[in-house]
């Protein structure tokens, strides 16, 4: 398989996603189990909505035709059912809920697996494996989606009737993600998730004076800014206030920066980027600059709700659903947080959807597909209830909308923020393989600030023979 180039991460968690609603009745579902920094940075770049219009030019290049250069374009198919009644698989409900919503076409739904993954995966292969009871339509998370878009088991987008002249809206990153080794597209995805940081308000104004985005922005403007920042509020606050919870909440920022994937010619490649990470999180370390968390777990949950970290750094989904900061039952913090840039570019997360190669059910494949992917007024409509949707103009809209704002971070529009980051990630460095090789390399880090592990050349070492151990190369 090709290795595909992402100067951002493949997360390791399904996402939960903004605007969904109940399935329609007629749809069945079962489951199946300090003094500021002297960087400067613009207003519009914060998220301020007293800017100059915030813009960005579609990410694809299209030709004079108006198709997309760089794919293999195999021509939409015409399509037509020939089965019962469509069949969607998923890890959790989200893709359910978003169909009944968006689309009118009928269809069986199974949450697979009781939000395992590890438990869906096993049950997609097995029945991709056997054709027996194999869903016509199916879900994967960013994670592990590139083994199944880059594989037999499913068929090109154009199989089911998709046009690429109707995805030239769409995040260069979210396509060239979904293409298999001839740069045939084989999924589409429906969000895009740039992600920015989350500030808590109150803390920004007693520990960094500033509490609007446009004025907290320059602390985290670079990672010596970010360090620096780090270091004063440990200081003023007696270590009370940490600037993040724990050092792997940084991860996915210097992942997001790469410029080399994990395995090049059947080799894995450290890029120097990820070696300075080791250097910024022994000092976070060291230094108690953290109170030593780790994300998803009870502590780190808690901290977002306890008034004791300053950051935690995502796309929106994070925000909204895994840190509740829209629910102040969940939440006493709940509105009281901006968002501001990170140092660097990154995006967390995305779940694709992606025809099987067992589908008989192409036209209906195909026009979900288009519904919850394609379709602009179903686009505006997520936007509108706080999703980052897939579409250049849509979010480029949101984000010179004066009048639009997210009531849990304080009134922002958080859109200017998400987009710069959106408009400059550029896929580069995920292959299939990298939820795997992600979680070695944080074992390889914790090992090593913890101490069990003497130098960075030492875990840079363990890191690379545990990857040999456990076969991908």
């Amino acid at each position: 398989m090709k290795m595909k180039k992402i100067l951002a991460l493949g997360l390791s968690m399904a996402m939960v996603l903004g605007v969904v609603a109940a399935c329609d009745s007629s749809n069945d579902t079962t489951t199946t189990t300090t003094a500021a920094p002297a960087s400067e940075t613009t207003a519009a770049a914060a998220g301020n909505d007293d800017t100059e219009e915030t813009t960005a030019a579609p990410e694809v290049q299209v030709d004079e035709e108006g198709g997309l250069v760089g794919y293999t374009d195999l021509g939409a198919a015409e399509v037509a059912n020939e089965g019962d009644k469509l069949e969607i698989w998923s890890f959790n409900t989200e893709v359910g809920e978003l169909a009944g919503q968006y689309s009118a076409v009928q269809f069986d739904y199974q949450e697979v697996g009781g939000g395992n993954q590890e438990a869906y995966r096993q049950a997609l292969d097995q029945a991709l494996a056997s054709g027996d009871q194999a869903p016509d339509l199916f879900a994967c998370d960013a994670d592990y989606a590139q083994l199944y878009l880059n594989s037999d088991n499913t068929m090109p987008i154009n199989s089911v009737g998709v046009d690429y002249k109707d995805l030239t809206n769409m995040y260069n990153y979210t396509l060239q993600f979904a293409t298999d080794d001839e740069n045939v597209i084989k999924g589409l995805a429906w969000q895009a998730c740039p992600c920015g940081i989350y500030y808590n308000r109150s803390l920004a104004a007693e520990y960094l004076g500033v509490s609007e985005p446009e004025d907290v922005a320059p602390f985290f403007a670079t990672w010596d800014a970010f360090l620096q920042t780090a270091k004063d509020v440990n200081e003023k606050s007696g270590g009370a206030v940490k600037a993040v919870s724990g050092t792997d909440d940084i991860w996915r920022a210097y992942l997001g920066t790469r410029t080399q994937g994990w395995i090049k010619d059947g080799e894995i490649v450290i890029d120097p980027v990820m070696s300075q990470y080791f250097d910024v999180v022994k000092t976070l370390y060291d230094e108690d600059l953290t109170f030593k968390t780790s994300q998803w777990t009870d502590p780190w949950t808690n901290n977002a709700a306890n008034s004791s970290t300053l950051t935690f750094w995502g796309p929106m989904w994070l925000g909204r659903y895994s840190l509740n900061f829209a629910n102040e039952e969940a939440n006493p913090t709940a509105g009281d947080w901006g968002m501001v840039n990170a140092p660097g570019s990154f995006f967390w997360g995305g779940t694709w959807l992606m025809a099987s190669k067992d589908c008989d059910m192409k036209a209906d494949a195909g026009q979900v597909m288009y519904d919850l992917c394609i379709s602009e007024d179903n686009l505006k409509a997520m936007a509108a209830g706080g999703e980052f949707v897939n579409s250049v103009p849509v979010m480029t809209e949101v984000a010179n909308d004066p009048s639009f704002a997210i009531d849990w971070l304080g009134g922002q529009n958080p859109a200017g923020v998400l987009l710069a980051s959106a408009s400059t990630i550029d896929n580069s460095t995920v292959g299939p393989n990298d939820g795997t090789i992600n979680d070695l390399f944080q074992q390889a880090v914790g090992s090593y600030l913890s101490g069990d592990i003497a130098t960075v050349a030492d875990a840079e070492a363990s890191f690379e023979a545990n990857v040999k151990d456990v076969g991908i190369i």
